[in-house]
């Protein structure tokens, strides 16, 4: 006579992406590589570029430079203080990551990460290289001869 209602419950948990350098610490530290055996070469080959040193990683760049490796919110505020900070100037993405680059700072996406930045800011648009081009087709000419000006 009386159906006995049934509750479904769905629990959602929030899965982080895995951090890029979570592996190469793990390697550096404690000398563990990953299971998939593809990541595990790569983590290998690319750990000779890095150090970890006071619970910090760090990437020697083609110069020497230790460069401090940013975790996700480190390195938009980054791009945020490169973009328009004290000393900030709205330029294109690739200035902006050597502007970053000469701070100290790297990730492995830098380059597609400040040119994704200076496209939303707002302030880089509104100064953007005008077109001094009127928009009306070309009038072509013919010459008589040929190399004729």
């Amino acid at each position: 006579m009386f159906q006995e209602e049934k509750n479904h419950v769905i629990e959602v948990f929030e899965v982080e992406e895995e951090d890029l350098r979570q592996s190469l610490v793990d390697y550096l530290k404690y000398g563990k590589l990953p299971n998939d055996p593809g990541r595990r070469t790569d983590t290998r080959r690319r750990a000779t570029h890095f150090i970890y040193y006071k619970h910090t990683l760090y990437r020697r760049s083609f110069e020497g430079i230790f460069l401090r490796c940013l975790s996700d919110d480190e390195k938009v505020r980054a791009m945020k203080e490169a973009q328009s900070g004290i000393c900030g100037a709205h330029q294109s993405g690739p200035k902006q990551h050597f502007r970053i680059n000469r701070m100290g700072y790297y990730w492995p996406t830098m380059v597609k990460d400040c040119i994704d930045y200076a496209k939303r800011c707002q302030a880089c648009q509104f100064h953007v290289n005008l077109i001094h081009q009127p928009p009306e087709p070309l009038h072509p000419t013919v010459a008589s001869w040929p190399f004729d000006a």
